[in-house]
């Protein structure tokens, strides 16, 4: 979805403030790639242990301190919301 998308340009747009220029879009490379392994055939994943995010039916992974909650629907994985894990308590 968009909304991911935008939450892991300004991910790495933080990286890459902090560090040496380019080290934002490695980290957004490997936060895709993360995302990307998720879609495999014929895999079932539980729902998101969060009350809220299960709730919503979301399914959950996590790349470093970050939450991926996820649904695949018709063999596509959709990304709907990523959410650093500190807010969720």
């Amino acid at each position: 979805m968009p909304k991911a998308l935008r939450v892991i340009d300004a991910i790495a747009d933080f990286v890459e403030s902090k560090n040496t220029k380019g080290s934002g879009a490695r980290y957004a490379l490997k936060f895709k790639s993360a995302i990307e392994a998720l879609a495999l055939p014929n895999v079932e994943y539980s729902l998101c242990n969060h009350h809220i995010l299960a709730s919503l039916r979301y399914s959950c992974s996590h790349f470093n301190d970050w939450v991926i909650a996820f649904k695949i629907a018709d063999n596509e994985l959709i990304v709907y919301e990523i959410i650093h894990g500190s807010l969720l308590f």
